[in-house]
C-alpha cells in the first residue's frame, strides 16, 4: 500500500538542485574531511564511514525529460570516490518502492555495502541501532528528506547518541511542512526553530531558502569549525546571516511584521544600564538555561568549559534575550570573537 508520503512525492524543479547540493555538502565537504580524518587519526579496526537514508525514495529521478539519481546513489558514487570503507542504510516504507531502490542499488557498482530496508525508520532504525554496537569515533551521516513530515528530531538524537561522530543533514521545505502546516489546524505544531535547537549537536548550518516554498538544508554536527558553504548558500546558525534566514524559515511575513512593529513590552524598562541588565533575574534564568545546553563545554571551541555568554544578537532595549540569541563560551574564545586579547 503506498502512503501519504509518497503520494506526495513528485519530482519537482527543485528536485534536481536539492540532489546537486546534497553531492556537494557530502562528496565535497563531508567526505574529504572524514578521510582525512581517518588517514590522519586512524587506527586498524576502526569502523567504517555510515551512512543513512532515512526516506530512501526509488532510487532514480526523473523530471521532464531529465533523468537523475536520487541521495542513495549520490551517496555511493560519492562514498566510491572517496576510498572509504563504508556501509549504507537506506530505509524505504512504501514495498513497491523499496523493490526500485534495491534493484538501482544492486546495479550500482559501490551497492555490495548498502542494505535496503523495507520499513518505516521510526521502527527499522531503533531495531538497527538495538544491534549495533556503539563507537564514539565512527564517523558518518545521517540524511533525511521528509518530504511533508517534520524533521525526525528523536531518530536523529538516537544516532547522536550512538555515535557521536556521526553527523545529520535534513532537507526541509518550511512552508509546507511547518508555516502551511501549523496554519490549517491540523499541522503538528511544531516550529522549524523548536526542532532544529532539539537536535542534541553543537553546530548547525542552514542553507538560504529558495523558491516560494522556502526549500532549505540544515546541517548539524558536533564539530564547531566545520567550514561554511558560503557559495551555496550554507551559514552557521549562529551568524547574523544564519539567524535572518532561520527568522525568514520559522515565521510568516505577517508574524515578522506584527514583531518589527511590536511595541516595548516593558514600561517602564525594567532596568537603567547594561549592568542592571546582566543581574536581572529574568537574564539570570536565561543564562543558566544556555550553560545547561552547553553541558559542560564551549559552544565555540568544545575543549575548555564555558565561563561566560556571548551573545549572537542583542535583544532591543526594554525587552530580554531568548536562549537561541547567545551562546555559551570560554574566556579566550570570548575574547577571540571579540578581537581581544585573553
Amino acid at each position: 500500500m503506498t502512503d501519504k508520503r509518497h503520494r506526495l512525492f513528485r519530482p519537482g524543479p527543485e528536485t534536481w538542485y536539492k540532489e546537486r547540493d546534497f553531492r556537494g555538502l557530502h562528496g565535497g565537504i563531508h567526505l574529504p574531511i572524514c578521510a582525512g580524518i581517518r588517514e590522519r587519526y586512524g587506527r586498524p579496526g576502526d569502523p567504517s564511514y555510515l551512512f543513512v537514508d532515512l526516506h530512501g525514495g526509488p532510487g532514480n529521478l526523473s523530471y521532464g525529460n531529465a533523468e537523475f539519481p536520487g541521495s542513495p546513489l549520490i551517496a555511493l558514487d560519492e562514498l566510491m570516490a572517496s576510498g572509504l570503507p563504508y556501509q549504507t542504510l537506506h530505509f524505504e516504507r512504501d514495498s513497491g518502492t523499496a523493490e526500485n531502490l534495491a534493484a538501482a542499488v544492486a546495479a550500482h557498482p559501490g551497492g555490495q555495502a548498502a542494505t535496503v530496508i523495507s520499513e518505516s525508520f521510526e521502527t527499522g532504525a531503533r531495531q538497527w541501532l538495538g544491534l549495533a554496537p556503539r563507537h564514539r569515533f565512527r564517523n558518518g551521516l545521517v540524511y533525511s528528506d521528509p518530504i511533508s513530515d517534520p524533521i525526525p528530531v528523536d531518530t536523529f538524537n538516537a544516532f547522536a547518541a550512538h555515535f557521536e561522530r556521526v553527523d545529520l543533514l535534513a532537507y526541509v521545505i518550511a512552508n509546507d511542512q511547518y508555516k502551511r502546516a501549523n496554519g490549517s489546524g491540523a499541522g503538528h505544531g511544531r516550529r522549524l526553530a523548536d526542532d532544529i535547537a532539539a537536535v542534541h549537536k553543537k553546530h548547525v548550518l542552514i542553507r538560504e531558502p529558495s523558491t516560494a516554498h522556502q526549500f532549505t538544508f540544515i546541517f548539524w554536527t558536533n564539530w564547531t569549525e566545520f567550514p561554511a558553504w558560503t557559495r551555496r548558500g550554507f551559514h552557521p546558525l549562529h551568524s547574523s546571516a544564519g539567524r535572518r534566514i532561520l527568522d525568514r524559515l520559522n515565521f510568516t511575513q505577517r508574524e515578522l511584521g506584527e514583531r518589527d512593529n511590536t511595541p516595548l513590552p516593558f514600561d517602564p524598562v525594567p532596568y537603567r544600564t547594561y549592568r542592571e541588565y546582566l543581574r536581572h533575574p529574568r537574564f539570570l534564568k536565561i543564562r543558566a538555561q544556555v550553560f545547561t545546553r552547553a553541558a559542560g563545554l564551549c559552544e565555540r571551541c568544545g575543549q575548555r568549559p564555558p565561563t561566560e555568554p556571548h551573545h549572537l544578537r542583542y535583544p532591543p532595549w526594554g525587552e530580554f534575550d531568548v536562549p537561541e540569541n547567545m551562546i555559551a563560551v570560554c574566556h579566550q574564545c570570548h575574547c577571540e570573537i571579540h578581537g581581544k586579547a585573553a
